[in-house]
């Protein structure tokens, strides 16, 4: 390896390590803000609040490598060009693609271990994650009522309670809309209820007291019942909901191997192609974006290389707003394609490489334009709001240079005088 080949990836190590870094601590941080008022104050230990949080790590590690990638891309070759030492290499005839090469080889093996960890270490913490998510439902069945707010995911039922008491599961003000299959609405109104989880049939006891049933159907509109109490009971089969095939072996899509999702997919096509074919269709999404989006480093390189060449500048503000600008359109093409792809509208493949498509044109076009030290694009106007202007080495020559200006202008209006 050459001394220049060892500089140029020296440049790229401290800028990823802390832009990989940061993001992490972002996503964390907007993922602690969305759990920690369901978790913390429900009665749960912290060690496994800790538990939880460290699981969804695993998935936010896959989302933050490749934008890290481009950030620091743009970081590196930023302070380069910033420093005029990407100038002093081509006066040495070491061009930009001779630079860049490196940086391709080390996001080749980039991409190779993240394609590793996203097909085998992913998937086991996601079942993990997913596993203890339930585990934490069993010990506080009431995590997700908060005071006020209308919760939709019980399977034909809508549960409103004014207040919620998560450390005795008891409930002060509840209603409860529901409606079956026959058309029979019910509303039920209680002073309170106590909610209770029975492991062995798999069901949330709800127990009513002080209340109304208001009962209606609607096939029979003239009729309408009412009925007090001072205790009810009301059983939620949770076994789908909540406690979904706890203990057997069972995982979804994000939770399986590659391997394992195809050998379920040749079964459904073995069984009834049409029946399962949006099963198919969402499972091979998930074989495609394990390999497409660690992938994306090597376009983000390619991409990242000439923008920091024409930012000029190493620093966060300017990488780091690129980086979110582009990584934006590229997660916007990728779930696009991902729900084109469940519908039909497009195959597994084309949805989730086209978004990697796009962006190595993209790179490839401004890669093409920086060897040739043009522009296609006016990017120093998309870089005005984020680059200062850069001060002349001398106040003087620009005052000079407006008086010249000036001149000029006199003497193409008065062509007599200047003579």
């Amino acid at each position: 390896m050459s001394r220049l080949t060892r500089y140029v990836l020296r440049e790229h190590i401290a800028p990823f390590i802390y832009s990989l870094s940061l993001i992490v601590f972002l996503f964390v941080l907007n993922f602690a803000f969305q759990m920690l008022g369901k978790i913390l104050g429900k009665g749960l230990p912290t060690r496994l609040i800790l538990e939880f949080f460290v699981y969804n790590i695993a998935w936010i590690l896959a989302m933050a490598v490749p934008m890290a990638a481009l950030i620091a891309t743009l970081m590196a070759f930023g302070r380069l060009a910033g420093d005029h030492e990407i100038t002093a290499m081509k006066a040495g005839g070491v061009g930009l693609w001779r630079l860049t090469i490196p940086l391709l080889v080390a996001g080749a093996v980039l991409t190779a271990g993240l394609m590793a960890y996203n097909n085998w270490v992913l998937p086991d913490f996601n079942y993990k994650s997913n596993l203890l998510r339930r585990t934490i439902f069993r010990k506080a069945p009431t995590m997700q009522m908060e005071d006020g707010l209308f919760l939709f995911d019980v399977p034909g039922l809508v549960v409103h309670s004014r207040t919620v008491d998560h450390s005795t599961r008891r409930m002060q003000g509840v209603t409860i809309f529901e409606e079956d299959e026959r058309g029979i609405h019910q509303t039920i109104l209680a002073d309170s209820a106590l909610l209770q989880l029975d492991e062995e049939q798999g069901e949330f006891l709800l127990t009513l007291y002080s209340g109304q049933i208001h009962r209606r159907d609607w096939r029979e509109p003239g009729r309408y019942g009412l009925l007090d109490f001072r205790q009810s009971e009301l059983r939620i089969d949770a076994r789908n909901a909540l406690l979904q095939r706890q203990e057997t072996k069972y995982r979804n899509d994000r939770e399986q191997t590659t391997s394992q999702m195809l050998q379920r997919v040749k079964r459904w096509r073995e069984q009834d192609p049409v029946r399962n074919a949006r099963k198919i269709r969402s499972y091979l999404v998930e074989v495609h974006k394990k390999f497409a989006l660690p992938a994306a480093i090597l376009t983000f390189v390619l991409l990242g290389v000439p923008l920091g060449v024409r930012s000029g500048r190493g620093g966060l503000g300017v990488s780091g707003s690129l980086s979110v600008l582009f990584f934006l359109i590229y997660w916007i093409f990728l779930i696009g394609g991902e729900d084109l792809a469940d519908r039909g509208f497009l195959t597994p493949a084309v949805a989730m490489w086209a978004p990697n498509v796009v962006m190595l044109g993209v790179g490839l076009w401004f890669m093409r334009s920086a060897v040739r030290e043009g522009t296609p694009v006016q990017l120093p106007a998309w870089l005005a709001r984020f680059k200062r202007a850069e001060p002349r080495p001398d106040g003087v020559d620009t005052e000079a240079e407006k008086m010249a200006e000036l001149a000029r202008k006199l003497e193409q209006d008065n062509p007599e005088d200047a003579a």
